[in-house]
């Protein structure tokens, strides 16, 4: 079913949603269902400012600048390693003293972002205004301060890395119910974590406001759409050339084949790992001089531990040995608490190994980013086709485009989804958007406004008087959320196994394969050391 519900040409909101067809529904399938029929901020429409077309919208959002809902705070700033290496940085708005079972809004940032984005926490801000509920940030792997340490950037095929936070997110509040908010390449990401999490996905609900469902449309319309080509694609472009530059050596294979984790070693199988006990506490000041992760322990809430062991050999300071050894693990669940589990046997690994063509590419498309004979960047259209696809282990761009694309994970989605794209996107063309497939899932919801632009929607005076000083697609993800509030009902929580060195991962996941670490531990693995020659004897 594709209807209409607006008071006026002007103000038309379409509305992409097709309503269970089975004899009994599942109540987040009517709970989808009632929000498209009767949402008031649907039903009433969007009419842009004069003037405010989609590229004046996408511009001036990307101009505005937005208090951040919530300040940063030492003690309430974590780092996770994941499987191959990289890292992130979440920010968490309440401390451990606040409810376990406060709702939790997790905020994924797009392209050019990290943890400060203004239109993210424009639209956490009234989510978990004074301390209703839980607000975290975390920079997408390479963005913001979270330097690169694995030869991978952030891309819409990222789902291990949001797949991680959300299990971390489980064990840390195992009472709390969980809500994403996706906005623009984050938006990609969610749609296809949650996707091919399926039924067993512990999110609650999800707001996707102007993902880029279809990166082949949306890298034609910047290619040729004028604004867009002459703008847009060169602006970002030249910021993720002066990211890459930052981070350099954290897309060096051979820095990082000496400083990359093993949770998962080839080898056969070891010791069986030790029973779970309660993790020491290690202060921020002190490191050991195995130079191995080790979470704060001044957190009595930190689940997350420390592997140590025998001094590691010149050749690599993070290498798995046979044993597990030393290897704390997290500290035991409550009653409560996710479920946690020894793995037997050890999945095949979750990092692929770089081929010789992959590593070809990867240099490649790397010296030409370092070239300083360059007057001007790569687009943002040449550098993911280029770079971005090779440090995601494909050698043609089209297939990258296509692969890591969301389009075909909306009909698997399996929580309540509302996805908010503008017609006039000049990123993502309201011809483009994947209606057939929005409409295979009877979970999902998407509202087209004619107009916005990307993360624009920005209202009017007479709008503001009936629905608050907020934007459009604020507004709408704020009803969206309280309606699916009343569902209290916890999603099934993901039992966890243990893979080596303190790491862990959901059952049947193990590419979100995890360890809380800190920031200590991340620079001192990021600054390049001299390796010894390998001996030509």
């Amino acid at each position: 079913m594709i209807a209409s519900s607006s008071q006026s040409s002007s103000r038309n909101v379409e509305v992409v949603h097709r309503p269970s067809s089975a004899s009994v529904s599942r109540p987040e399938e009517q709970l989808v269902t009632d929000f498209a029929r009767n949402s008031t901020v649907l039903q009433d429409g969007y009419e842009a400012p004069f003037g405010y077309n989609g590229n004046v919208q996408t511009i001036l959002s990307s101009l505005k600048r937005s208090p951040r809902a919530f300040p940063s705070h030492p003690d309430r700033t974590f780092h996770l390693e994941f499987a191959d290496g990289g890292n992130t940085k979440i920010e968490v708005s309440v401390g451990d003293d606040a409810p376990d079972d406060l709702d939790t809004y997790v905020g994924v940032h797009g392209m050019a972002g990290d943890v400060d984005a203004p239109y993210l926490h424009e639209i956490l801000g009234p989510l978990i205004k004074d301390g209703c509920a839980r607000g975290i940030v975390f920079n997408l792997r390479g963005c913001g301060d979270s330097t690169a340490t694995s030869p991978a950037l952030h891309h819409g095929g990222s789902t291990s890395d949001l797949g991680a936070v959300i299990t971390w997110v489980t064990m840390k509040w195992p009472k709390s119910k969980i809500y994403i908010i996706g906005t623009s390449l984050g938006g990609v990401i969610t749609a296809k974590t949650i996707g091919q999490w399926g039924d067993g996905c512990p999110v609650s609900a999800v707001a996707l406001v102007s993902p880029v469902h279809d990166f082949a449309a949306s890298c034609k319309a910047m290619e040729t759409q004028f604004v867009s080509r002459t703008v847009f694609n060169p602006a970002v472009g030249a910021h993720y050339a002066k990211l890459v530059k930052k981070s350099k050596d954290g897309f060096d294979l051979e820095h990082w084949a000496h400083t990359r984790p093993t949770p998962f070693p080839p080898s056969s199988l070891g010791p069986p790992l030790p029973p779970l006990l309660p993790f020491p506490a290690f202060p921020d000041q002190e490191l050991s001089r195995e130079f191995l992760p080790f979470a704060q322990g001044t957190r009595t809430s930190s689940f997350m531990s420390s592997s140590s062991g025998t001094a590691p050999g010149p050749s690599s300071l993070f290498s798995a040995s046979g044993s597990t050894q030393g290897t704390s693990p997290p500290s035991t669940p409550s009653a409560h608490s996710t479920s946690f589990c020894l793995s037997s046997t050890p999945p095949s690994t979750p990092v692929p190994e770089h081929t010789a063509d992959i590593k070809a590419a990867l240099a490649k498309s790397l010296q030409k980013i370092m070239s300083g004979r360059r007057i001007l960047p790569q687009t943002l259209t040449k550098f993911s086709k280029g770079f971005v696809a090779a440090t995601a282990h494909y050698l043609s761009g089209d297939e990258f485009m296509a692969g890591t694309s969301a389009v075909n994970d909306l009909p698997n989605i399996r929580v309540p989804c509302l996805a908010v794209n503008c017609a006039d996107d000049p990123l993502m063309p309201g011809e483009h958007l994947p209606r057939s497939q929005a409409m295979e899932s009877p979970f999902v919801v998407m509202a087209v406004p004619k107009k916005g632009g990307h993360l624009g929607t920005f209202t009017t005076k007479r709008w503001k008087k009936r629905h608050g000083n907020k934007r459009y697609h604020t507004a709408l993800v704020e009803e969206w959320f309280k309606a699916n509030d009343d569902m209290k009902q916890l999603r099934p929580r993901p039992q966890i196994l243990h893979a080596q060195q303190g790491f862990v991962y959901p059952e049947g996941h193990p590419q979100m394969a995890f360890r809380e670490t800190t920031a200590l531990y991340l620079k001192l693995k990021y600054t390049r050391p001299i390796y010894p020659k390998p001996s030509l004897a």
